[in-house]
C-alpha cells in the first residue's frame, strides 16, 4: 500500500510540476522567442531609402535604415470604435523603437515594393487581427527624431473588434476617449511620432466628431484591412 501510495504521490507531482511547467512555458518563455524572431526577421525586412519627395534612393535592410536613421516610408492607422473612441496599444518591450511606450496609431514600416495602403491594410490584420473594414487615407506628414526618420500616411479604419493582439508587436490595449489620448500624450507616455499623427488630425477634424458618422462619409476609402489595398 506504501508503495501504491508513493507512487500516486510522485505521479501526481510529476503532472502538476508538467502542467504548470507548459503554462510557465506558454506566457513567458515561448512569447519572448517568438518577440526574438519576430525581430530578426524585421531587421532583415528589405526597405527603401527614400529622399523628401519620396524617390527610391536604395533597397536597404531595415535594421541599417534603423542604425544609420534614414529616411523611409511608414504608416499610421488609427482605429476607431463606432461609438467614436479610439484603441491605445503598448508596444511591446522588444520593439526597435519607443519599446513600452503607448501608441494610438497601428504602425508600419513600408517593405520595399510595397504600398502604403497596403501595408496598412496588412498591418491592421497582423497587430489586431481585424480584417475587411474599409480603409481610410487621412493625410501624410514628416518627422525625425533620434529613434526614426520617416514620411508618414495616416490612415483610419472603424472597427469594434474583438481583438487578436499579436504577441511580438502588442502588449495589451484598450478603448480610451480623445482627452485620455491627449492626458498620455502630456505624460510623455505616448510614441513621438503618432502624438505628432494625433496633433494634426485634431487640427484637421477637431477631437469631438465621430468618425465613422461625421468624417468617413466624406472619404472615399482606399481598401480594407487585411486585403492588398
Amino acid at each position: 500500500m506504501s508503495w501504491m501510495f508513493l507512487a500516486g504521490v510522485y505521479g501526481w507531482l510529476g503532472f502538476t510540476f508538467g502542467y504548470y511547467f507548459r503554462k510557465w512555458l506558454e506566457r513567458s518563455w515561448l512569447p519572448r522567442v517568438r518577440a526574438e524572431t519576430a525581430r530578426k526577421r524585421a531587421a532583415e525586412e528589405q526597405v527603401d531609402w527614400v529622399d523628401e519627395d519620396d524617390r527610391l534612393l536604395q533597397v536597404l535592410p531595415r535594421r541599417e535604415i534603423r542604425r544609420r536613421n534614414l529616411l523611409h516610408r511608414v504608416t499610421a492607422t488609427f482605429v476607431f470604435h463606432p461609438d467614436g473612441r479610439l484603441f491605445l496599444q503598448q508596444r511591446t518591450m522588444t520593439k526597435d523603437v519607443y519599446p513600452g511606450l503607448f501608441d494610438p496609431c497601428v504602425g508600419g514600416t513600408v517593405a520595399s515594393g510595397e504600398t502604403y495602403a497596403r501595408n496598412a491594410a496588412r498591418e491592421v490584420r497582423e497587430e489586431l487581427g481585424v480584417g475587411g473594414a474599409p480603409l481610410y487615407l487621412l493625410f501624410s506628414h514628416r518627422f525625425r527624431d533620434e529613434a526614426t526618420n520617416s514620411l508618414i500616411r495616416v490612415f483610419a479604419c472603424v472597427t469594434e473588434g474583438p481583438f487578436t493582439l499579436q504577441a511580438a508587436e502588442v502588449a495589451g490595449g484598450e478603448w480610451v476617449d480623445a482627452a485620455q489620448v491627449d492626458e498620455w500624450i502630456a505624460k510623455g507616455r505616448v510614441c513621438p511620432d503618432s502624438a505628432a499623427g494625433w496633433r494634426l488630425y485634431v487640427g484637421r477634424f477637431g477631437s469631438r466628431r465621430n468618425f465613422e458618422r461625421e468624417i468617413a462619409p466624406g472619404l472615399e476609402p482606399v481598401g480594407r484591412t487585411g486585403t492588398d489595398a
